[in-house]
């Protein structure tokens, strides 16, 4: 038989040790708070906006932080062109700066109560969201033309703005809802299944990342499926170190770099900048891996949901889009659940997986 020397079993323990995935606070001073969007230019640079104050701020590869710009009135989302000049959303303010980078201003749009901001995928056209009564989409061309995109419901008070495997997403700080954009209508993907707000969304390895604002966690979102589920975070705290034992307080800006190495997020209540690192599979090597299956899918009249490798799944909740529930079903023990749905109307439809309370995952079914 053939046997492994134990100087063989060292490293390969050490390589297991090594690639841990692993929460560090890298920014922890009031003087420099850290609470809202991310965004990092061409050289590995990180700007962060303080929303609760009147900068923005600029942390370089080398760890130093200094005041990139200040005088503002709410710094929201961040976003650059291809030229690397950074536009800046003062939501309160009724702005968006263009600076260049060296912080100089070049140019100011004024336009009501921008909130997040994107480059479109294709031009230097910039797509962002106005958070008031209306929520909207709104174009900002490179010659500063205001165009409007989308106003208005599903909209509601929109703030996140991402791409994810070339397809715009945007999210609802308010209700928590995320949609697909389309030229003409949004399209429904998930709902952060906590209370309070979402703050922004990320992307890495094809799926999206968004923060739960009061939550306190971090969620992965499938946009091909809807698929919800939790990454990282639990219960409210400021514990760094392995990734299923760390805990946030009120995350909210979120960036994960092209390199797919590393995910930095702002942190509202603290002010601080946190950072995920260690991962070598991408979000593919999450903490848990929820292993539930659900057919057929689409169907009309019963759908069949397995449980796979013993997860323990005690409760599973039918709910609509807007997170209405419309049905319990005591699940503990189970591995296969069947469901009525042929009292429903056509559309999507959400199936929550609990466990003492707690929400573990979600997924998307569509009744024909």
């Amino acid at each position: 038989m053939n046997r492994i020397s134990l100087p063989i079993i060292f490293v390969l323990l050490a390589s297991i040790t090594f690639s841990q995935t692993i929460v560090t606070t890298v920014v922890d001073d009031p003087a420099t708070p850290f609470t809202d969007d991310i965004i990092m230019d061409a050289s590995g640079n990180l700007f962060c906006a303080d929303y609760s104050g009147d900068a923005v701020f600029k942390r370089t590869p080398s760890g130093v932080v200094t005041e990139f710009v200040s005088g503002l009135n709410t710094p929201n989302g961040l976003a650059f062109n291809s030229q690397g000049n950074l536009y800046v959303c003062d939501n309160v303010g009724n702005r968006i700066y263009i600076l260049n980078s060296a912080g100089v201003p070049l140019d100011t749009i004024v336009t009501g109560q921008p909130s997040g901001i994107i480059k479109d995928i294709a031009s230097d056209t910039m797509i962002f969201t106005t958070y008031g009564s209306q929520g909207s989409l709104k174009k900002l061309a490179p010659d500063g033309f205001v165009s409007d995109f989308h106003i208005g419901a599903p909209l509601n008070g929109p703030v996140g703005l991402e791409y994810s495997q070339g397809n715009l997403y945007v999210a609802n700080f308010t209700d928590r809802e995320i949609y697909r954009v389309e030229p003409d209508t949004l399209v429904f993907i998930a709902q952060l299944p906590v209370s309070g707000y979402l703050g922004f969304l990320g992307e890495m390895d094809g799926y999206l990342l968004a923060t739960a604002f009061n939550g306190h966690k971090i969620y992965r979102i499938d946009p091909n499926t809807g698929d919800v589920n939790i990454y990282a975070g639990s219960t409210f705290g400021a514990t760094d170190g392995a990734l299923d034992s760390a805990k946030f307080t009120t995350p909210n800006g979120i960036f994960a770099t092209t390199s797919g190495d590393t995910i930095y997020f702002s942190e509202y209540n603290t002010g601080n900048l946190r950072m995920i690192t260690g991962f070598t599979l991408g979000l593919n090597s999450l903490t848990a891996e929820i292993k539930v299956h659900i057919y057929p899918n689409p169907a009309s009249d019963r759908i069949t949901i397995s449980i796979k490798d013993a997860l323990e799944i005690d409760e599973i909740r039918l709910v609509d889009i807007t997170g209405k529930p419309l049905k319990t079903i005591n699940a503990e023990a189970k591995e296969t659940v069947k469901l009525d749905i042929s009292h429903l109307t056509r559309g999507q439809y959400l199936i929550h997986f609990l466990q003492e309370g707690t929400f573990v995952c979600s997924k998307s079914i569509l009744v024909e």
